[in-house]
């Protein structure tokens, strides 16, 4: 399913070709020599959802990274790779079009699906070429929620990725506890719902995306409500607030707040 809309024609709801976008200078981290580690967040995943293959104790002064599905090094299984220094994504072989990776590595799949069950294997290469390899698992169950069913009581919550920001970097609203059908999603920017403050609304069953009156023309919004930032600037500092309309016209509003330092 495609969603279009003639005044939108910057924001699009489902990305052409790569969207391995997010910005290659990395939000600034002291060095460390602890072992570089990978947690999927959440580990247990329903179909539909999305995951985030979190990459912790990372140096800053590591160049490139290497994502593969399964527990080897093996191009035949590359999703994607990133070259700081040469300011290049390359998608890979198994690479779906629903992966971004992000400056320190993190790996977010959108909509997944059972086939994206299993070990992952991240390879980040040093600057002095010394590698290390972290690897992680997640598990994809089916959707406890169907078309005439209730929808899930779990709350709505939105996380910020990265939780650290730099200006001219890019950021993700992740949403997460989303039921199986949402068909409204408005995203605002500060604390309440007001229309002079929109920045998108997304309506699922007219496959429309609407701009508001402060969308920049650096938002994407996503079919499951998570809302991209390219190139941050201190101005987009602040709360957003998501309200959330499900198939009964029940409501669930949830705010995020983050800040954008200075580079």
């Amino acid at each position: 399913m495609e969603f279009t809309s003639s005044p939108l024609h910057k924001a699009q709801v489902f990305w052409r070709g790569l969207l391995l976008t997010a910005s290659l200078v990395p939000y600034w981290t002291s060095p460390t020599t602890a072992q570089v580690t990978v947690e999927a967040v959440p580990s247990h995943v329903a179909e539909g959802d999305n995951v985030l293959l979190l990459v912790h104790n990372l140096s800053v002064t590591a160049p490139f990274f290497h994502g593969y599905k399964g527990k080897n090094v093996d191009q035949r299984k590359e999703i994607a790779r990133l070259v700081i220094s040469r300011g290049k994504i390359e998608p890979g072989t198994v690479y779906s079009g629903r992966e971004i990776i992000f400056p320190n590595g993190s790996l977010l799949f959108l909509n997944v699906t059972r086939k994206d069950t299993g070990v992952y294997l991240l390879r980040v290469t040093m600057e002095n070429f010394d590698e290390e390899k972290a690897y992680v698992q997640f598990q994809v169950h089916p959707s406890l929620v169907t078309y005439g069913t209730s929808p899930t009581t779990a709350q709505v919550t939105v996380e910020v990725v990265p939780p650290h920001i730099v200006e001219g970097n890019n950021v993700l609203l992740l949403v997460h506890n989303l039921p199986a059908i949402v068909p409204f999603f408005h995203w605002y920017k500060g604390k309440n719902v007001d229309q002079r403050n929109e920045i998108a609304r997304l309506v699922i069953p007219r496959r429309k995306l609407e701009r508001g009156p402060v969308y920049s023309g650096r938002e994407t919004l996503y079919p499951r409500g998570s809302l991209f930032f390219q190139n941050v600037t201190q101005k987009d500092a602040g709360v957003y607030l998501l309200r959330v309309t499900m198939e009964n016209f029940d409501e669930e509003k949830v705010s995020v707040q983050f800040k954008v330092h200075p580079k």
